[in-house]
């Protein structure tokens, strides 16, 4: 046995004992592997349905890529999946750091006399966000091979006072989660301000109306289906491509008028009717002069509960780093919460059954950070054929 790096006994012969009791062991690894084989290799329905297709929609997010989940297996070759999603974004955001030369927060005689770079603090960012937002998006899904997929997004934002501000507190109270700030607003109102070391970087209450978003084109790439034991597994890559250089309100507020890239990983498990669902992945983006984060990071675990093949509930749990970025300066970074993580609820119902699509869901913040929408409430519908 010394060719193969067990050194010899004293009599110049392997030891018969030691070598039935290596013998042994490999044949019972080679058993338990054709044991496993069949499950590691063959398709299960790890898919499901797959993840409410619902993007983060804080409103200074919106010019840059942002990840969808969607489901982990591609289309089938040649197949065209179109959907229309209507989402309504409700926002309402008063958060600026404490310190000697500023209030922590904006007041409502403050805001009726018109909001300038003087409400703001000198360092750091400041935010008073107060608008609902009306998206609508037009998602295209082609299988280009048995494990490739083409996707397109393209997506129409309107921004205004809306009518959802005295709705929120009732449904944000089941969460326990109310938005203090917001009994100090008047309802239904429009104002977007975002400041940065004293400078306004948007300013703006006059309502936009279907303005285009730039386009998302992304590549899929399955792995595999997966098994008893093993998940299904995909890569997607996605590419946000601008309309134009989106230098001037309307456009800038929901371009950035640069490219964005991102990466993504999908997984999905069935143990019994639940499909568990993990989903990572970051956004790099084109930002100006430092005045964003230069990429998000993005996490999310899902519950499907398949109550037939064509009906499934779902609840996620899904968090994402700040749009803005943490701060330089070391005497603010303690009370400066708007450059935290994001942590968001959502649950919904999906339904697909003859090549119709239908989803149905909800989207709710998690944290006192304020650097996250409050609510989303979202539907979808389609056909794949």
């Amino acid at each position: 046995m010394a060719a193969y790096g067990i050194p010899e006994s004293g009599s110049g012969r392997a030891c018969p004992a030691r070598r039935t009791a290596r013998s042994a062991r490999w044949r019972a690894v080679f058993v338990l592997l054709i044991a496993l084989l069949p499950g590691l290799a063959r398709g299960a329905d790890n898919g499901g349905l797959g993840p409410l297709p619902i993007r983060n929609l804080f409103p200074v997010a919106l010019p840059y890529l942002n990840f969808v989940p969607e489901p982990v297996l591609v289309l089938p070759v040649s197949t065209l999946q179109v959907t229309y999603q209507f989402a309504v974004a409700n926002t309402f955001i008063n958060s600026q750091h404490s310190s000697t030369s500023s209030n922590p927060v904006i007041s409502k005689s403050d805001v009726e006399a018109g909001l300038t770079a003087a409400n703001f603090p000198t360092q750091g960012y400041g935010a008073y966000v107060d608008l609902e937002a009306d998206v609508h998006t037009l998602r295209f899904r082609y299988g280009l091979s048995p494990a490739l997929e083409l996707g397109l997004d393209q997506s129409w934002v309107s921004f205004g006072g809306g009518t959802l501000d005295g709705s929120i507190r009732g449904i944000e109270g089941a969460f326990n989660g109310v938005n203090q700030q917001r009994s100090h607003a008047a309802y239904n109102q429009y104002h977007y301000f975002i400041a940065k070391d004293g400078q306004l970087l948007v300013a703006t209450e006059k309502p936009i109306d279907l303005v285009p978003q730039d386009p998302v084109w992304s590549l899929k790439w399955n792995w595999g289906e997966g098994g008893k034991l093993l998940p299904a597994v995909s890569l997607k890559l996605a590419y946000k491509s601008p309309l134009d250089r989106a230098a001037d309100v309307p456009r800038s507020l929901v371009s950035s008028g640069k490219p964005d890239v991102g990466y993504y990983l999908l997984l999905s498990k069935a143990v019994g009717f639940v499909v568990a669902h993990f989903q990572a992945g970051e956004s790099m983006l084109s930002v100006k002069d430092r005045q964003f984060a230069s990429s998000l990071q993005h996490k999310l675990f899902g519950l499907e509960f398949r109550g037939s093949p064509a009906n499934s509930l779902l609840l996620e749990l899904a968090t994402q780093s700040s749009i803005f970025r943490a701060p330089s300066t070391d005497s603010i970074r303690d009370d400066f919460q708007i450059s935290r993580p994001t942590d968001v609820v959502v649950m919904g119902w999906k339904h697909k059954r003859d090549g119709f699509l239908f989803n149905l869901g909800l989207m709710e913040d998690l944290n006192a950070q304020q650097n996250e929408t409050d609510i989303v409430l979202f539907l979808d519908f389609g056909w794949q054929w």
